[in-house]
């Protein structure tokens, strides 16, 4: 019967959390335009009690308070986006890439040819279809190609040059993933997991641990253009000084088919991932030692990592002086519209996170 009663509370959990995931992933937040991410954000974490203020940037902080040490909690808002580069005669949009941008788009990248997209005009959402030539006509005209770059694909959208600049849309305009959430199994599969998942992550922890039980005086961050230079995190030390921070993050798994476990060992389903170094920055290694052992006191599994293709706003609270560790939930295929994460991998940071913030620095 107990066991009956654990596993039906687990499903509940993992139902809230998914439901909570998809609401959030779901929002179109680029680079640089978050704020329906970060007003959404702020109504959930004052509506669980913490004190929310908006940055002139757009950073979200709440203070949802505590005993103890003053420790910071930080996710990112914003999601990957292509910007329209420029209008063609007929009506095709070009595109530029929303973060670093050279004239090769790699064969790497050939998936975004197929994609549905949203053109996120002035005065409305307008979708689209990233194009290439293809079939038939590819094969009458065209060599097969060597690489990839941004003159072999572009946005379809179906109107013409007059009617996309009617609606608003100009050199800037953004363009992301037009991907529903889904659950496939215990996996989730979606647009924007880096970083919304770990938005929701925070917003269980506030919600789970009441503020008498809180061994740290606790601080929320859900931070702004984390994917173009960590830019967010950067202007939140120059006003904000913390004893100790937490990253979370999307982590890299391995456990796909032509990836050697060698180059990166990590698994959907082996639990949350503890991050030693990235291309960035070493991680505090006191701080990075606590959560270890919280992790092996409270039973639960977790993953060792370094990587070495990735950044995260940590390097900035580093770099202020602040202690800052790095964890993450193993995923699959990042930066795509078909990111893959396990719910089981979220739920055990989730409660991670929740024993830390009971336990505290241990100072």
């Amino acid at each position: 019967m107990q066991a009956c009663i654990y596993f039906q509370a687990e499903n509940r959990r993992l139902t809230i959390m998914f439901d909570l995931i998809k609401e959030l992933t779901e929002l179109a937040g680029p680079v640089g335009q978050e704020e329906a991410v970060q007003t959404r954000i702020e109504t959930l974490w004052r509506a669980a009690g913490a004190t929310v203020t908006r940055t002139r940037i757009g950073n979200v902080v709440a203070h949802a308070g505590g005993s103890g040490s003053r420790v910071a909690m930080i996710a990112h808002a914003d999601e990957l986006c292509f910007l329209v580069r420029s209008i063609d005669e007929l009506g095709y949009l070009w595109l530029a890439n929303g973060q670093g941008w050279q004239r090769s788009a790699g064969l790497r990248n050939a998936f975004t040819i197929g994609q549905r997209v949203k053109i996120l005009a002035r005065h409305d959402v307008i979708p689209g279809v990233i194009a290439a030539a293809t079939g038939h006509l590819a094969a009458l005209s065209l060599p097969e190609p060597v690489e990839l770059n941004w003159h072999d694909f572009w946005v379809d959208t179906g109107l013409s040059r007059s009617e996309l600049l009617a609606r608003g849309v100009t050199p800037g305009t953004r363009v992301i993933w037009d991907a529903e959430t889904v659950q496939l199994g215990r996996h989730v599969v979606g647009k924007a997991l880096d970083d919304r998942v770990l938005l929701a992550v925070l917003t269980e922890v506030l919600r789970r641990v009441p503020t008498a039980e809180r061994a740290c005086d606790l601080t929320l961050i859900s931070t702004v253009q984390e994917e173009i230079g960590v830019v967010g995190a950067k202007a939140l030390t120059a006003r904000e000084q913390f004893d100790a921070a937490i990253v979370l993050e999307i982590g890299l798994a391995g456990d796909i088919p032509g990836v050697p476990w060698r180059d990166m060992p990590l698994r959907l389903g082996g639990g949350p991932v503890l991050v030693h170094k990235d291309s960035l920055v070493h991680y505090d290694h006191r701080l990075t030692a606590r959560l270890e052992q919280i992790a092996d006191e409270a039973g639960i599994p977790i993953q060792h990592a370094v990587f070495g293709s990735f950044g995260s706003d940590g390097a900035a609270l580093m770099q202020a002086d602040i202690p800052t560790a790095l964890v993450a939930f193993p995923a699959r295929y990042t930066h795509t519209p078909f990111e893959t994460g396990h719910l089981g991998d979220i739920e055990l940071l989730t409660e991670w996170l929740c024993t830390f913030v009971r336990k505290g620095l241990g100072e």
